[in-house]
């Protein structure tokens, strides 16, 4: 594999990674970098923080590691056309008008120029002419976004059908499309009946040395979150896409109406990341906010809880369970873009049978049990969860990072 100069191209902030979405992108730019590529990740707009601290910049750059860094464009036109979507609910439409109509920053036109590939993140983030004829594109896909607009508030449901034709014209755009899941996958291929486009599976593997406990954290965390070493924890991770928001709220409910019958079997519930927007407790529910690192959370679960159930791709969170080798308890909608079977590889629940499957998890295996189920999962799938593996598989495959 010949070493390539490439540009993702994003349409907000990824590092640090504070959503599934931006660590998906976080760990194919990483493992770009560590395979010898030479990566820049340019991000046309910023978070609220980044425009408080700016002063007189218009741009900022970091080094994120040997061979990465990412760019953040941060003029204000930029700021508030982003903020104004976020605040009315709508896709950032304004992103692909912009860059489809090749108004793009000089630095962004610059690092194109530079760049031998180009990857789209997202699909507004769409290849600027008339460097689009001149430079191979690839898109790396994260979810089929016009179905997530049909599911969701009805200002985004009157862009669904929009979105969806932006989507329908991928295969047609560029050179191969980085898929997420099997829906992602399905809907390119039907949209490009002669298979000109390579459709390359990526899912949403994630880097598995992340996810290695030193010794004593557990026992640290647990202390910190005032979590007994007989109580049973689950950990759910997420951000505030609706999905997880919505499976927050259920579990919130369950809690409430079940708060004697958790504390009898002594089961806990930690909370990670933004879909709960700032720390709180209630009951059973210990949920942190916003925080720098999972890792610590990760090390004092005992298992991973996954109970979205809509939303569209996979689920980042599903991996990085496997991969800091927790058990898995899942609905089957929380396993898509995996290959994980259900009752060999996950403990599968549906909200209704959500109490009765508690009871069954402890009755099947104690706790040494489980974390032996759990790295038998991790030898089983290592090789669709390891974004080193995986992502070297893929370019094997494509011509643009041969020769």
């Amino acid at each position: 594999m010949s070493p390539r100069k490439i540009v993702i191209l994003a349409s907000f902030r990824i590092f640090p990674a504070e959503s599934g979405g931006q660590l998906r992108t976080a760990v194919v730019a990483k493992a770009l970098a560590r395979l010898g590529h030479e990566v820049r990740v340019y991000s046309i707009a910023g978070r609220r923080e980044d425009y408080r601290e700016r002063g007189a910049a218009r741009f900022g750059v970091a080094q994120i590691e040997p061979n990465l860094s990412e760019e953040i464009h941060l003029g204000l036109g930029y700021g508030l056309a982003q903020a104004a979507t976020r605040h009315l609910r709508i896709p950032r439409a304004w992103v692909l008008a912009m860059l489809g109509g090749g108004h793009v920053p000089q630095r962004l036109r610059a690092a194109l120029e530079w760049a031998d590939i180009c990857i789209s993140d997202m699909p507004w983030c769409v290849p600027v002419p008339p460097l689009a004829q001149r430079k191979p594109w690839l898109l790396l896909s994260h979810n089929l976004e016009h179905r997530l607009l049909e599911q969701s508030h009805w200002r985004e449901r009157a862009f669904a059908p929009w979105l969806k034709r932006v989507e329908a014209s991928v295969p047609g755009r560029y050179r191969g499309v980085l898929t997420c899941a099997e829906d992602d996958r399905a809907f390119y291929a039907a949209h490009d009946p002669q298979s000109k486009c390579p459709l390359i599976p990526v899912g949403c593997a994630v880097d598995s040395l992340d996810y290695r406990f030193p010794p004593g954290m557990r026992e640290r965390q647990r202390g910190e979150l005032g979590v007994a070493d007989d109580e049973t924890l689950f950990v759910f991770s997420g951000s505030s896409f609706q999905p997880n928001v919505d499976a927050l709220c259920w579990l919130r409910k369950f809690n409430a109406e079940h708060a004697a019958f958790l504390a009898e079997q002594r089961v806990r519930f930690l909370v990670v990341g933004t879909v709960a927007p700032s720390p709180w407790r209630e009951a059973a529910i210990i949920a942190t906010g916003r925080v720098p690192l999972v890792l610590p959370y990760f090390a004092a679960a005992d298992a991973g809880l996954n109970p979205v159930c809509w939303g569209s791709g996979a689920n980042v969170k599903l991996f990085e369970y496997i991969a800091a080798r927790l058990p898995v308890m899942s609905t089957q909608f929380g396993v898509r873009g995996s290959s994980l079977l259900a009752d060999r590889d996950f403990h599968h629940f549906e909200p209704e049978q959500f109490r009765q499957r508690l009871l069954d998890w402890k009755a099947t295996q104690d706790r040494a049990g489980w974390r032996a189920h759990a790295e038998a999962v991790w030898q089983r799938h290592q090789g669709e969860v390891d974004i080193q593996q995986v992502l070297g598989r893929a370019l094997n495959r494509m011509p643009l990072f041969s020769g």
